[in-house]
């Protein structure tokens, strides 16, 4: 059932990845770890589709949704580390569009700790949105953020990529997909894409979602005829989510978005085709591992340069902590553009790593602290905080092989 590669210091972690395949947890799956720059463990399994007769390949691509977000953050960060962007200087310094509405003085910064307060659109949405740049980087230029920018985070779910790109866009001269693709993914021999190219589609595993949320869906038109009051506080947040004039609707329900798997906006071609850096890259769990891999290793990998060891000491440092205003006042932690772990949010074994994770379950972070890397890739969405479940059970297992505390 599994496939791959797997020293065999790491038997436990093995069983561990082969029983979340077998128990049906994961329909399929592929991961990959490494440690001081070398493969531990690369391994894949499962199905690429619900009747189970399509096996999952070791060169199977799939959407990592939100694990792109530490991608584009890299991009951005190379153009600060050329002098070519200031963190601290105004946005509208590079996009002078931005500046309207008062977001004249809103630092580069906040665009990549979820601090800008442009979480999503206020005005509405025609279906497929956000596969047109342009439109989306006009809203983003014209309107007025949802919180005084500065004073508190909440997650930039889509927004986030248009934002960073637009300003990689602007000052490279190249579009987030281009510029990601020429000065890494082809130099570290990723497969990985921003923006896929359709002779890749061959390759690619559809999403299927997580039969809760499909539930959840269902029961949302009933739901939405009650009284707010009668509901409890967790259904009353679900309220929030479809309100694209709160924080949360606005991230992740403009335009609404299609949860059933037959026409998952995330498995249409335009979705694939596009560039949407925050949430549509493309590729497998080796690559997440690698790219990861030179930053948990000083920064560069196979002689290509990815990002300087003080670039990377300053990414990790915290800029936002606390109560998420978009995930439901969820505790959230983040760098310059990565993850940071935290009691709800997972980044491994050790809090100090730096990462992203992707709606449905798929992770990458690197770990300088101990030289590791890890990437993860699924096609069985899952909810809340199962979603990373397989993901970090795997890491927590090596850690401890390893021997390693935090």
């Amino acid at each position: 059932m599994v496939e791959g590669y797997c020293d065999e210091r790491f038997v436990d972690a093995k069983r561990i990845f082969e029983e979340s395949i077998s128990s049906g947890f994961e329909l399929g799956c592929a991961i990959t770890l490494e440690v001081d720059g070398e493969v531990i463990m690369d391994l894949w399994g499962g199905h690429t589709n619900l009747e189970r007769t399509e096996k999952w390949k070791e060169d199977t691509i799939v959407n990592v949704f939100s694990s792109t977000k530490g991608l584009a953050a890299i991009c951005l960060l190379q153009l600060v580390e050329k002098g070519l962007v200031d963190l601290d200087e105004p946005v509208a310094k590079y996009w002078p569009e931005f500046a309207a509405s008062g977001k004249e003085s809103i630092p580069v910064r906040y665009l990549l700790c979820h601090k800008s307060g442009l979480c999503g659109i206020r005005e509405p949405l025609e279906s497929g949105a956000f596969t047109d740049w342009n439109l989306i980087c006009l809203e983003l230029a014209k309107q007025e953020p949802f919180w005084e920018p500065g004073t508190a985070h909440g997650y930039h779910a889509i927004t986030y990529g248009h934002l960073v790109g637009e300003v990689v866009r602007r000052v490279s001269g190249k579009t987030i997909g281009q510029y990601f693709d020429d000065e890494l993914a082809k130099p570290l021999g990723l497969d990985f894409w921003i923006g896929l190219p359709e002779d890749k589609f061959s390759r690619v595993a559809d999403l299927h979602p997580n039969k809760p949320v499909l539930l959840q869906r269902l029961l949302m038109p009933i739901l939405l005829k009650l009284p707010k009051f009668l509901l409890p506080n967790s259904l009353q947040l679900l309220f929030d989510f479809t309100d694209p004039e709160k924080p949360s609707g606005a991230a992740f329900n403009n335009p609404k978005n299609s949860l059933d798997s037959s026409d998952m906006e995330a498995n249409s071609k335009r979705w694939r085709k596009a560039e949407i850096p925050a949430a549509n890259g493309h590729g497998t769990a080796r690559s997440l591992a690698k790219i990861y891999g030179a930053l948990a290793t000083g920064g560069s990998k196979d002689g290509v340069h990815v990002l300087t060891p003080e670039t990377i000491e300053l990414a990790r440092q915290t800029e936002s902590d606390g109560k998420d205003l978009v995930l439901a006042q969820m505790h959230t932690r983040f760098g310059l553009g990565f993850m940071l772990g935290t009691e709800d949010v997972s980044m491994g074994p050790n809090k100090n790593s730096m990462g992203h994770g992707g709606a449905g379950g798929s992770l990458g972070f690197a770990d300088p602290d101990n030289k590791i890397s890890l990437g993860f890739t699924m096609n069985q969405m899952h909810a809340g905080i199962t979603a990373w479940k397989t993901a970090t059970d795997v890491a927590d297992s090596v850690y401890k092989t390893l021997s390693i505390k935090t």
